[in-house]
């Protein structure tokens, strides 16, 4: 039996500092055990594919951000519809950002699959509230 809350996360991100903060972040306060990183939404989708051929664990968190070159948060999410209409159980999804655009805010709030909107450094206590 783990100590951890979860067990898999995806963490979608271009930048390294960011993703090794939050990586750091989420092992210490025992939010997840295993956080497979990827720097853009298309590496990210093709980790997703290959859960559904059980080629990688099924995240039960997927941290997303919303400011990516080529695919940014919003695209992904367009992909992602697709593939989570497969799976039963979806894991949850958060955008993490430090987006002040009250554009992307209302998008944010408005997607079927977004959880919550976090600011970027993530705040561990807060998103252990938000995924109970």
């Amino acid at each position: 039996m783990s100590d951890y809350l979860l067990e898999h996360c995806l963490l979608i991100d271009d930048n390294s500092v960011d993703r090794f903060v939050h990586r750091k972040l989420l092992g210490h306060h025992k939010v997840v055990r295993d956080i497979h990183e990827v720097s853009s939404g298309k590496a990210a989708m093709e980790y997703l594919h290959k859960c559904l051929r059980d080629e990688n664990p099924r995240p039960q968190l997927i941290l997303l951000d919303l400011m990516m070159p080529e695919m940014d948060g919003f695209e992904f999410l367009r992909h992602y519809k697709l593939w989570v209409a497969k799976v039963q159980n979806p894991p949850k999804l958060f955008m993490v950002s430090s987006t002040e655009d009250d554009r992307d805010l209302k998008r944010a709030r408005d997607s079927e699959f977004i959880t919550r909107l976090l600011r970027k450094p993530l705040i561990p206590d807060l998103l252990k509230e938000y995924l109970f």
